[in-house]
């Protein structure tokens, strides 16, 4: 399956285009090892591990309170988990391969930045969100 008109779902909520900077948008798939080591030559000797790691990050743009609190909103209601965990169901389009990659992930701390407030409305600037998979096998 090829691109499909999306960069990432989180459940069953696409995030829509005007909430990523596409310039920021990256989802690598990260490699694991086990006991890899230097030998005294210098010589790597790698057990490279058939699960990968996804990890989808970007940049938000600018937000006012509505379009914040409906992102937000959005995200919040995916989490398969308890809500201290912040475990949702992700897909999202790997460059790598060529292909849309789904795998339970954890969402790092969120930071939005206020951009401006006063007493009848807050606006957030940009800010980075993430979700970094728990790992699995990449089909």
């Amino acid at each position: 399956m090829g691109y499909g008109g999306y960069l990432i779902k989180v459940g069953n909520y696409t995030v829509p285009f005007d909430c990523i900077l596409a310039s920021t948008f990256q989802s690598p798939l990260l490699g694991q090892d086990k006991d890899s080591y230097n030998d005294d030559n210098g010589k790597l000797h790698r057990t490279a591990l058939k699960n990968q790691v996804l990890k989808a990050e970007w940049q938000t743009p600018a937000m006012n309170e509505k379009k914040f609190n409906a992102f937000m909103s959005n995200i919040n209601k995916q989490y398969v988990e308890q809500r201290r965990e912040k475990k949702c169901l992700v897909t999202a389009w790997c460059p790598e391969i060529m292909k849309y990659v789904t795998m339970h992930c954890y969402v790092p701390d969120i930071t939005p930045i206020v951009a401006y407030a006063d007493e009848k409305t807050i606006e957030y600037d940009g800010w980075r969100i993430a979700f970094i998979g728990y790992g699995g096998e990449i089909l």
